[in-house]
């Protein structure tokens, strides 16, 4: 059985959960617009709005140290990650 509680206090799980609701939204409303039975379309414009607001979002989560590297634990790099001269 899944943990809602613990899975919900992991800031990475909330923002992939959120991004992955609103791509499904998208998608069923895209379906349901071809089947027509709704009249809403996502135009260009909408979409463009969109994504311009989710970018705005996650620059300020990762302005302000949210959006981290979740192969380290807390929001600093890694004594290992901290020597490196090149990318490993």
């Amino acid at each position: 059985m899944i943990n809602w509680k613990v899975r919900f206090k992991n800031r990475n799980w909330v923002i992939a959960f959120i991004s992955q609701i609103l791509i499904v939204a998208q998608m069923v409303l895209a379906g349901l617009n071809s089947m027509g039975l709704v009249d809403f379309q996502l135009t260009d414009a909408i979409q463009n709005s969109i994504l311009t607001l989710v970018n705005a979002i996650f620059v300020l989560l990762s302005m302000l140290g949210i959006v981290q590297d979740p192969t380290t634990k807390g929001y600093g790099d890694s004594e290992r990650a901290l020597k490196y001269k090149d990318p490993n």
